[in-house]
């Protein structure tokens, strides 16, 4: 008798725990992936959404820490050491958490656990950077807690945590330009290609490094001749710019711009237009 009654027991856990009925989740999970530099990240977090709840001070209480989204922990992985509001944090794998105050956001990157949703307690063995930001004003609601990736460059990046009515940033530096300049001085000290002069003339460009040594290469990159294209010609235009070669950086961007009007082509029509009238200014 009783392994019968067992058995029925188990039958209708069974038939109220499956469902071939699938409905939305109040809290969507979502998945982000970015590349900053040379680095990869990875986000993985839920969703909810304010439904007319006060967030924080309410919903997400201050001073009690938070999963930073809903149901499972959220987290996050770098494929390179990086740092954040310059806590350096080695590449791997982490859960993020967080915990609200009334001026801010402390956010916890945290070494991934079996825990799978809210943690009451913090080890502070497992902490591997504790960053803080103030909270920032918005101007109009957002509905739904959203994590973002904003302002990239070769060098980095915002993290935004935004809900309501506020955001919290927080400055990623992903240290690429330590990295670049050695693996660039290395590959040019060897046998580089015409397309290794280009990458290292354009990154020391950007990056604002010895100028000198960009020039040099772009103009092994693209020697003078009329088989340029437009965009290698606009290229030695801003560099040439940079150096203070005007006469030279007004030729190229001439040329550019003309070769670009005689073949249609919108975005060298207008990049190119802009560099020329401002070196005639």
């Amino acid at each position: 008798m009783k392994a019968l009654t067992s058995f029925f027991l188990s039958a209708i856990l069974f038939h109220f725990s499956y469902s071939q009925l699938q409905s939305p989740d109040a809290s969507p999970r979502t998945k982000i992936y970015q590349k900053i530099g040379l680095v990869d990240i990875n986000l993985n977090y839920s969703r909810p959404s304010k439904k007319d709840r006060v967030i924080f001070g309410g919903l997400v209480p201050y001073n009690q820490i938070w999963r930073t989204g809903a149901n499972q922990a959220s987290s996050i992985s770098f494929s390179e050491n990086i740092k954040i509001n310059n806590q350096l944090i080695e590449k791997g794998e982490y859960h993020i958490y967080s915990v609200p105050k009334e001026s801010g956001l402390d956010l916890i990157i945290y070494e991934k656990t079996d825990n799978w949703g809210a943690l009451l307690k913090f080890d502070e063995s497992l902490i591997k950077a504790r960053v803080t930001s103030k909270f920032f004003n918005l101007s109009s609601t957002i509905e739904t807690f959203t994590i973002s990736i904003s302002n990239i460059s070769n060098a980095g990046a915002n993290l935004n945590l935004s809900w309501d009515n506020k955001t919290a940033i927080y400055k990623i530096d992903v240290l690429t330009r330590e990295k670049m300049v050695k693996n660039i001085k290395d590959v040019m000290s060897k046998n580089p290609t015409l397309a290794d002069y280009r990458k290292a003339a354009v990154y020391f460009y950007q990056e604002n490094i010895e100028i000198d040594k960009a020039l040099k290469w772009i103009d092994v990159a693209f020697k003078d001749s009329d088989d340029l294209k437009y965009w290698q010609l606009r290229y030695k235009a801003i560099i040439y710019e940079r150096a203070g070669k005007i006469k030279k950086a007004k030729k190229y961007a001439k040329m550019g711009y003309d070769l670009a009007l005689k073949n249609n082509i919108p975005d060298g029509i207008n990049t190119l237009k802009v560099i020329y009238e401002r070196l005639n200014n």
